[in-house]
């Protein structure tokens, strides 16, 4: 059988999937959820289409993710007064509560998966992860 070398690619899918998986395991919520919750907490109230901007996500995946949090209670939608055309979110206790308690947790997860990594690997391992996503964001645009 022909061994092929390790596909930097496909093991950065593998890399992803096992941390999304690790962080809902350790911290209790899903990272997608968490990261809405966290851009709410430091935005305030922002727009759907401010939200989606900032978290680079897309609207109508957001707008999947939204639904059950604001029947959990997580987040408040409103429509904007100014512009009704516009939804607002923001977050609710709940969520914010949500984001305090589960803190340690989000932190020592964080902590331990890059325990023994030292600045020199971290540093070049950002370079390039940094060049994958602005290549990938090239790509995406001229395939449009």
């Amino acid at each position: 059988m022909n061994e092929h070398p390790p596909n930097l690619l496909q093991q950065l899918g593998r890399s992803s999937r096992a941390m999304y998986s690790a962080f809902e395991g350790r911290v209790g919520e899903a990272l997608p959820r968490w990261r809405i919750l966290k851009a709410l907490d430091d935005l305030g109230t922002a727009s759907q289409k401010r939200l989606a901007c900032h978290l680079q996500m897309d609207p109508g995946a957001l707008t999947r993710q939204l639904k059950p949090m604001e029947a959990e209670k997580l987040v408040r939608r409103s429509t904007d007064p100014a512009d009704n055309r516009q939804t607002l979110v923001t977050l609710d206790e709940a969520g914010a509560a949500l984001l305090r308690a589960a803190a340690p947790q989000r932190q020592a997860f964080f902590d331990q998966a890059l325990n023994g990594i030292d600045a020199e690997e971290l540093a070049t391992t950002l370079r390039v992860l940094r060049l994958l996503e602005e290549r990938f964001r090239g790509m995406a645009a001229d395939a449009r």
